[in-house]
């Protein structure tokens, strides 16, 4: 007997639901599959030892090949005179000579104040003094003659003393009358404000018409000797085996991006008991004036090693490496 199977159609609706599940299957393969292989995505975001920034840094001047790093220092180069001028005399300031950045020599002439009045003491003193010289001819005149009458004994002792002590008085007369002109010459000698070396003129405080006084002193220039410029750093006690005075230095200046070799002029015999250092001067030749006073200044000391423990110490920022990418970034291109 033969047995024929049903072959009847399947319904609309069991097509329907099956669409779905085919469609679902075929959007979870790809995802199994992804997750079964190991992604380098994985690898590079897994996080890396901690590496210190000077540790990279030596690191990075290694493999460059570059030179050890030595030990530096910040400081200011600053003229290395600087002084304050005022007038030794009182009065109405009369003429200002020069002006900011005008070049003077030692002794010129940079300011004079009215010299009306003093002039008007100096003559007074002058005649005050010829008075007193025309008394002291007097008073000898009368020491002579009296010395005749004396000797012929027509004089007593008593008019004699007498005679005597005016020409004392009148010598005494005669030297303040000097002093007096001394003081009057001092006077006019004060209103004139002269350059004590030479320098710069930094600044200017005061103008033609200023009352100058003395107590309390009015200030009228700022003059810096920039022929030298010195360098104030400090730097750790514990260096102070290490340094000296004359080691060799190197001064780089980033604003102007000039370094000069220069030397250690003068260690401090003290050290601060707040930051256990101690000062150091060193002096720069800029007889060319190529250099403004003021500037920032690093001191690098060929033969002193760099020390990670110095606080003074000038660490030059390490160059962080580049970041390593995010998850969802590495996420993104395993599913491309």
């Amino acid at each position: 007997m033969t047995i024929h199977a049903s072959t009847a159609p399947r319904s609309p609706s069991a097509r329907t639901c099956r669409a779905p599940t085919l469609a679902l299957l075929a959007l979870t393969l790809p995802l199994v599959a992804a997750c079964s292989k190991p992604s380098t995505a994985e690898t590079t975001d897994r996080p890396q030892p901690a590496v210190s920034a000077s540790a990279a840094a030596q690191t990075r001047s290694n493999d460059a090949g570059s030179a050890p790093r030595v030990f530096e220092v910040s400081g200011v180069a600053a003229a290395a005179r600087t002084a304050t001028l005022a007038s030794q005399g009182q009065g109405v300031l009369r003429s200002i000579k020069v002006r900011e950045g005008d070049r003077v020599k030692a002794g010129q002439v940079l300011a004079v104040l009215d010299t009306t009045d003093l002039s008007i003491r100096a003559q007074s003193a002058q005649v005050a003094h010829e008075q007193a010289l025309a008394a002291l001819a007097n008073a000898r005149d009368d020491m002579a003659r009296a010395n005749q009458l004396y000797d012929a004994g027509a004089l007593p002792d008593q008019p004699m003393e007498k005679v005597k002590l005016g020409l004392k008085m009148a010598e005494l007369q005669v030297q303040a009358a000097q002093v007096g002109v001394r003081m009057a010459q001092q006077a006019m000698s004060d209103a004139t404000v002269r350059a004590p070396f030479a320098g710069v003129i930094s600044k200017v405080l005061a103008e033609e018409g200023n009352y100058i006084t003395v107590m309390p002193p009015s200030p009228i220039f700022i003059l810096s000797d920039t022929d030298h410029l010195e360098v104030r750093a400090s730097v750790p006690e514990r260096k102070l085996s290490i340094l000296r005075k004359n080691m060799p230095v190197v001064v780089t200046l980033p604003s102007v991006n000039i370094t000069r070799d220069a030397t250690i002029d003068r260690l401090s015999d003290v050290i601060d008991p707040m930051s256990r250092s101690l000062d150091i001067v060193i002096r720069i030749d800029n007889t060319d004036h190529a250099l403004p006073a003021g500037l920032f200044a690093k001191v690098s000391f060929p033969s002193v090693p760099f020390d990670d423990a110095d606080p003074l110490a000038i660490d030059p920022p390490a160059v962080d490496p580049p970041a390593a990418p995010s998850a969802a970034a590495s996420a993104h291109r395993s599913g491309r």
